[in-house]
């Protein structure tokens, strides 16, 4: 992690908010990176203090507060900081963001408070911030286009990458589902709720888990010991 956005992100993805992290002027900092952490690949925030390099970008505007010579009004340096650089952090992340991120972070933020899809909050952010994320693009996508079978598919290979669809001849509102995974307490949930976000109350599903059912003339469909009865 190198910039204040990355820790940021990286922060969410570690289970802390921005507003739950205190940023602190290094004691040792790298004229290099504006983070200093030990190892400049760490992919977790393991603490809510994180060391900063505040002069790494901003030396002209906040080296005459933060060089490590200058001295006294050491708690008042401390607090502004650690202010300004969560000021920072929001004006990173937005520069960087187009509108649909900011609609998918309001509606995550709004879900987490309980202000609605309160069923499917707990399975939607077990998930991790990454994949929920995706999901509420899908729900802004169906928004615009009103095409649930497209976008449910989407949204089915957001979470399982190797899933297919297929539909019924015979019952065009009856699809059978193959994930790809093992069938879990977690997954079954998950599934729920993609059907709860996507598909109208008539339409049927079918699901196959781990194995796929077989298919006359796919011989990948028809291994012993890998094949479902359908």
């Amino acid at each position: 992690m190198n910039c204040i956005w990355e820790i940021a992100l990286k922060a969410q993805k570690s289970g802390y908010n921005l507003e739950d992290l205190r940023f602190i002027n290094s004691e040792n900092p790298s004229p290099y990176t504006e983070s200093t952490f030990d190892f400049l690949n760490a992919d977790m925030i393991e603490n809510s203090i994180v060391e900063v390099n505040p002069i790494y970008r901003f030396a002209n505007e906040l080296g005459e507060v933060f060089l490590p010579d200058v001295k006294g009004y050491e708690k008042v340096r401390e607090i502004f900081l650690d202010v300004i650089m969560h000021y920072i952090a929001v004006w990173d992340l937005r520069s960087g963001t187009d509108k649909k991120e900011l609609m998918a972070m309001y509606i995550l933020k709004e879900i987490e408070e309980g202000k609605f899809l309160k069923s499917i909050r707990k399975t939607l952010f077990s998930l991790g911030f990454e994949k929920s994320k995706r999901i509420v693009f899908c729900l802004l996508d169906l928004y615009e286009c009103k095409d649930y079978i497209t976008i449910f598919r989407k949204a089915l290979r957001e979470l399982y990458p190797k899933a297919n669809l297929y539909n019924h001849s015979e019952n065009l509102r009856k699809f059978t589902i193959f994930t790809g995974v093992d069938k879990t307490k977690e997954d079954m949930e998950r599934m729920e709720m993609l059907k709860k976000l996507f598909l109208p109350i008539s339409y049927e599903t079918e699901i196959f888990w781990k194995h796929h059912f077989g298919i006359i003339g796919v011989d990948e469909s028809m291994r012993i010991g890998e094949t479902a009865i359908y």
